[in-house]
């Protein structure tokens, strides 16, 4: 969360809006926001019953798998990133790039 913090001036500069999701409740979500250096200027947003991670297949035994996805303003993924390990996630440039590419290949 802290790098994304970091960087969310760059995904503004390049048109982008950032949200996380949590499956935690609303008050740990927030906590977790919280404790992050920095603290997020983006949504951190509870998923608690899971709704959200099942209807993107990112929910396996009872866990929330780490994943990235790049949504279009149509509400289209575009892309997706599932973490094989609960550390593994893309980096601020590789997801930038991933924007810029998407870009080109069309309206987003």
């Amino acid at each position: 969360m802290g790098q994304l913090a970091h960087a969310y001036p760059r995904f503004v500069d390049a048109g982008v809006a950032l949200a996380m999701l949590s499956v935690d409740s609303p008050k740990r979500a927030r906590q977790l926001a919280e404790a992050a250096r920095p603290q997020p200027t983006f949504p951190v947003l509870s998923d608690r019953d899971a709704d959200v991670t099942v209807d993107y297949n990112v929910f396996a035994d009872g866990i929330a798998i780490a994943s990235t996805f790049l949504i279009d303003r149509a509400g289209r993924v575009r892309w997706t990133y599932v973490a094989k390990t609960p550390a593994d996630r893309p980096s601020v440039d590789q997801l930038l790039a991933q924007v810029a590419s998407l870009r080109a290949d069309g309206p987003t």
